[in-house]
């Protein structure tokens, strides 16, 4: 468990949230779950908060990284997670989506 691994599960985290929360492509499940769901229901709401719903994704994303921390495969996951969010996020930055 190094700390580069560390960084990417955390990276990994971010781009979760964004798409449990804010991607054009679960949009339709997301809307889907929301409309079945009663008008204030805290589930409705964490599927469009990114702050909420990233401490249960972080958590899920903490035990997986104490688990298999050490293994090629998690680190590979992790990476190509975090390869997107900072695409994504460098994207917004320079005037993309």
């Amino acid at each position: 468990m190094d700390i580069l691994t560390l960084v990417l599960a955390a990276l990994a985290t971010a781009r979760l949230t964004r798409l449990i929360t804010a991607d054009r492509i679960t949009e339709a499940p997301r809307n889907w779950i929301i409309r079945r769901l009663p008008r204030e229901s805290l589930l409705s709401y964490l599927l469009v908060c990114a702050w909420c719903s990233s401490v249960y994704v972080g958590v899920g994303m903490a035990a997986a990284w104490w688990a298999w921390g050490d293994e090629r495969w998690f680190a590979a996951g992790c990476a190509a997670l975090a390869f997107s969010y900072v695409t994504g996020w460098l994207s917004s930055r320079e005037g993309g989506e």
